[in-house]
């Protein structure tokens, strides 16, 4: 999978999970320039973030105050689980 496409993955899964930037960065233990830069291409997601970022689209958003259940994916959660996460090794350029 190209980086775009991990770009564009990171973003969408966060779209859909209808989540702003910074409340993602929190549920993945983040900061919220670190979140713009994956969506914007200037960085990857470390191995520990990727896991980290499975297991949000695998469970579904944190329940907020005045919602229903907290998984708000129903059914999609484990297929946005394997698209957005499926991430070649970083190569490093030395």
């Amino acid at each position: 999978m190209s980086d775009e496409n991990v770009n564009r993955s990171i973003r969408e899964l966060r779209l859909r999970l209808g989540m702003t930037q910074e409340e993602f960065a929190h549920a993945v233990a983040v900061t919220f320039s670190t979140v713009n830069r994956w969506e914007n291409g200037h960085a990857k997601p470390s191995k520990l973030a990727r896991r980290a970022i499975e297991g949000l689209a695998r469970r579904g958003a944190p329940r907020r105050e005045g919602t229903g259940s907290g998984d708000r994916m129903g059914g999609e959660s484990d297929r946005l689980a394997d698209a957005a996460m499926v991430v070649e090794p970083h190569q490093s350029h030395q």
